[in-house]
C-alpha cells in the first residue's frame, strides 16, 4: 500500500499509519485509559497541598468515614477543613496529637460550637472562673489546659 498524495481527507481510515501528524485535530475526545498530563481541577480550594490532604484523609480514615471527611457540610468535614486550613497550631497529619485534635474539632462542630456563648460546666467552688480557664480546642499537646 502506498500513501495517498491527496490533500483531501478520506472518509475511511487507512490500514497503514501516517508518517506525519494530521494538520487538524480530531473532533472527538480521546477515550484513552492513559492518564492525562494536566492535573484535574479540584472542587475544594485549599491552602494545603493535595498530597498532604490525601495523607490527612488516610490518617483520619481510621477514625472517620472518608466520605464524611470530604463532605464539608458534616461535622467531620468541617473539622477536616478547620484542622488543615484554619487551626492556628497547623499540626502535620503525622503529629501524635493530630487525631485527638480532629476528634475534639468534630465534637465542637457536631454540638454547635460556633454558637457557644456560655459555659454550662459545673462551677468549681475552688475556682469560680473554671469555665474561662480551661480550653479544649486551643490546647497544643493535651486535652485540657489550665
Amino acid at each position: 500500500l502506498q500513501p495517498s498524495s491527496s490533500s483531501v481527507p478520506s472518509l475511511q481510515p487507512s490500514s497503514v499509519p501516517s508518517l506525519q501528524p494530521s494538520p487538524t485535530p480530531s473532533l472527538q475526545p480521546s477515550s484513552s485509559s492513559v492518564p492525562s498530563l494536566q492535573p484535574s481541577s479540584s472542587s475544594m480550594p485549599s491552602s494545603v497541598p493535595s498530597s498532604e490532604r490525601e495523607f490527612a484523609l488516610n490518617i483520619l480514615s481510621d477514625v472517620s468515614d472518608v466520605s464524611l471527611l470530604r463532605d464539608n457540610t458534616t461535622p467531620q468535614g468541617k473539622a477536616f477543613e478547620w484542622i488543615l486550613d484554619t487551626d492556628p497550631l497547623r499540626l502535620a497529619p503525622a503529629d501524635g496529637s493530630f487525631i485527638q485534635r480532629f476528634v475534639l474539632a468534630v465534637l465542637y462542630f457536631s454540638t454547635g460550637g460556633g454558637s457557644w456563648d456560655t459555659c454550662n460546666a459545673p462551677v468549681n467552688v475552688n475556682n469560680p472562673n473554671s469555665c474561662t480557664s480551661t480550653s479544649l480546642i486551643s490546647s497544643g499537646s493535651a486535652w485540657l489546659t489550665n
